[in-house]
């Protein structure tokens, strides 16, 4: 059923498409946290390096956020109806690749795959379901699109570790197969309203510029531990990302139809909201990553426990949001706000401090915290965002917030990453020296490192070495909570943030009808 802009009519199967586009929303949130706790077996099985492993991560996330602006152009353009359908099909593909991986190389490529069926469907997703019901109907329809997937992202964790441990870590890609069949036999069954946007002007310009800069930059980071801070590639890398993101910046804001709305920054308060959104997703995504490592080869939770060990954090989230929600309504912004980024911060300094003891309760403690701070922080700040603009310019605030979002997912576990196996590195060589004798170290350090690079024989060598296991639980413990003070710094940066804040004269008088907001 397609229409023009101008034209509303409402989908008499509306609910079918509301089904069908939350089935997508799952697939994309419960690939951010089931894949996680997967993670210590899938190195195992395939005998790929840390850095590898944090690829299969990042290589999602970060082709998520390079390419959800250009995924939601690209519906503008052609339907939202067969853009949604290619995104599915592909993400399904790429979901049965990931399955069948039998290299680190591999599974990364298929995982870049899977990101781009991501950003290709959840811009067309989000549209579609706005379009098929009335003004009246849309907020409680979006609450079920955006809430259920919510319950996958926080179950992600359990539902990885219980196939981990039951069946294979495979299972948790080819988990996707029947729900993205599900998803397309529904959307062709529910015909749902294809709402064509006025034509636009290309950025081809700006899609290159994106394209190329932002994978670079997060390239540079990642492999800079690995091929060395002075090697040329990195700092090509590096300063190219460092020289492009602002040329994209600066195009976008000359463009007559950007790819990304940058424009819409000078109102600092929108700015505002789409920092304290990225450090929270910078923090939330490296917690939830690396939480999941630590639990297995730090404190030796088996892959069900450790997920479940990631819910006091994820569970809150859930609840406070419908709270955080109804106080946005009576007091704006500014309140909900502060208090959620002041209890992430508090949340992530005490599991900072509780990772380099070893101390579970304790960490359980700051997870709730967090997750209770981000609950606060995410319907509020998300729907500021957009109460600033007249409804007309809200698709594009949603654009460049949520892309702004991603990309502190994506830093999240660049950053994070590369610290936690830069200390951890310089860390082993330290503590080699002081536990073993003199004729003991360079056997240990070269075992070490061999099975950090995924060597099969040096790990299950090291797997029957107790001492050096309890040297490198030791150092990975010390090295993750230097992970995790760089997120309580980042977070910190979005309290501040927050202070310069205000709320708008009521939450929902549109942008224009009111003094500036900071």
């Amino acid at each position: 059923m397609t229409t023009h802009a101008h034209a509303h009519p409402i989908n008499p199967r509306k609910w079918l498409t509301l089904f069908a586009m939350t089935g997508s929303l799952c697939m994309i949130l419960l690939d951010t946290t089931v894949v996680g706790v997967a993670l210590p077996a899938i190195q195992n099985d395939l005998a790929i390096t840390p850095l590898q492993l944090q690829w299969v991560i990042n290589a999602y996330v970060l082709v998520l956020a390079s390419f959800v602006a250009v995924g939601g152009r690209a519906a503008d353009a052609f339907g939202r109806v067969p853009v949604f359908l290619v995104g599915v099909i592909l993400f399904a593909l790429a979901s049965v690749w990931c399955g069948l991986a039998d290299s680190g190389a591999q599974l990364v490529a298929a995982r870049v795959l899977q990101g781009l069926g991501a950003a290709i469907m959840q811009p067309a997703s989000a549209s579609l379901v706005v379009n098929s019901f009335a003004p009246g109907e849309r907020g409680k329809a979006m609450a079920v699109y955006a809430g259920i997937p919510m319950l996958f992202l926080a179950a992600g964790p359990v539902i990885g570790g219980a196939i981990t441990q039951y069946a294979n870590w495979r299972w948790n890609f080819w988990l996707n197969i029947p729900i993205a069949l599900a998803s397309i036999a529904l959307t062709f069954i529910a015909r749902p309203v294809d709402v064509r946007a006025p034509k636009r002007g290309n950025d081809f310009v700006g899609a290159i510029l994106l394209l190329t800069s932002l994978p670079l930059f997060v390239w540079g980071l990642m492999q800079g531990s690995e091929f060395g801070w002075s090697n040329p590639a990195i700092v090509g890398a590096l300063l190219a990302g460092v020289i492009l993101l602002p040329l994209f910046v600066w195009w976008e804001r000359k463009h007559p139809s950007p790819l990304l709305a940058v424009n819409l920054f000078a109102d600092p308060a929108i700015a505002i909201d789409a920092a304290i959104l990225f450090a929270t997703q910078f923090a939330m995504t490296g917690l939830v990553i690396y939480g999941s490592i630590y639990a297995q080869n730090v404190l030796l939770f088996d892959p069900l426990k450790a997920g479940a060990s990631l819910l006091p954090m994820l569970a809150p989230i859930i609840i406070v949001i419908h709270f955080a929600g109804r106080l946005y309504d009576r007091v704006g912004v500014r309140k909900p706000a502060l208090i959620g980024t002041f209890l992430c911060v508090i949340g992530m300094a005490v599991q900072a401090t509780a990772a380099s003891l070893a101390n579970y309760p304790l960490l359980a403690t700051g997870m709730f915290v967090l997750g209770t701070g981000i609950g606060f922080v995410m319907s509020p700040v998300n729907t500021d965002s957009m109460s600033r603009v007249a409804p007309a310019q809200r698709g594009q605030v949603s654009g460049l917030v949520q892309t702004l979002r991603q990309i502190g997912g994506s830093l999240g576990v660049a950053v994070v990453g590369s610290a936690i196996l830069l200390s951890h590195e310089s860390a082993i060589e330290k503590r080699v020296e002081q536990t073993l004798p003199q004729e003991q170290r360079a056997p240990a350090r070269e075992l070490l490192q061999q099975a950090s690079k995924g060597n099969r024989v040096a790990i299950d060598e090291l797997a029957a070495n107790a001492p050096l296991q309890i040297i490198e639980r030791e150092v990975l413990a010390n090295s993750v909570a230097i992970g995790w003070w760089i997120c309580t710094a980042t977070l910190a940066g979005a309290f501040i943030a927050a202070t310069r804040l205000r709320s708008m004269p009521h939450p929902f008088k549109p942008h224009g009808a009111h003094k500036p907001s900071v």
